[in-house]
């Protein structure tokens, strides 16, 4: 496997289980508004921007229904939601190993970065990371390829040799592939193997233990 010494990491899926909080935060959305749903769909929208979500998964095209779903669903999950989630085993160990080995670590997550600093700092785990990009709340930094090269801008780098992108969905694998940055499937996310091999992840992980045996071999 090549040698990466920096590794971006996506939040929801990835580092921490977070769907529960989620799910019930869109479901209290969507039920005020009187938008129907599957459990399926509901289950598809743990990972893209929420936007984007609501278009593709649900079929809501009205702006201004999205925008206050949107509101809904970020009013409620700033009260508790956020805090519905658990680092998922070996992650931390992970981290702290590829620190001592001195890998550079950011975030790049389609979450907007008020939860995602919140989420990391309650955990502990934001010192582990060189860099932490999120969403803007107001769409302009939305998308993953968005976030990655904002990433990339704050870690000052030019391209992404040397680089690993590390997700659970199909958005982190496009994304990284925008960015001409390699990536690594997790399956341990909310993501199937078909999915990630299907846009073509270049590596596939089934615990962050089997990742860190990879990552830090000589």
């Amino acid at each position: 496997m090549a040698r990466y010494d920096t590794i971006f990491f996506d939040l929801d899926g990835t580092i921490t289980d977070s769907k529960p909080g989620i799910l019930k935060c869109i479901r209290l959305a969507l039920d005020q508004k009187g938008v129907r749903y599957t459990e399926a769909q509901l289950d598809d929208m743990v990972g893209p921007p929420f936007r984007v979500s609501m278009r593709g998964i649900l079929g809501v095209h009205d702006d201004a229904l999205i925008e206050e779903l949107i509101r809904i669903y970020r009013a409620e999950y700033e009260v508790s939601g956020w805090r519905d989630c658990a680092v998922y085993p070996g992650i931390r160990e992970l981290l702290a190993a590829l620190k001592e080995k001195g890998s550079r670590l950011a975030v790049a997550t389609s979450k907007p970065l008020k939860f995602t600093v919140m989420m990391l700092d309650e955990l502990g785990l934001s010192p582990f990371f060189d860099f932490i990009g999120g969403a803007e709340s107001d769409s302009s930094r939305d998308s993953k390829i968005e976030v990655i090269r904002y990433v990339m801008r704050n870690l000052g780098m030019k391209d992404a040799k040397g680089a690993l992108m590390v997700g659970d969905r199909l958005y982190d694998i496009d994304g990284a592939k925008q960015a001409s940055m390699d990536s690594a499937g997790a399956l341990w996310g909310y993501g199937s193997r078909e999915e990630l091999l299907s846009h073509g992840a270049d590596l596939l992980f089934e615990t962050p233990a089997e990742l860190g045996e990879a990552l830090l071999r000589d």
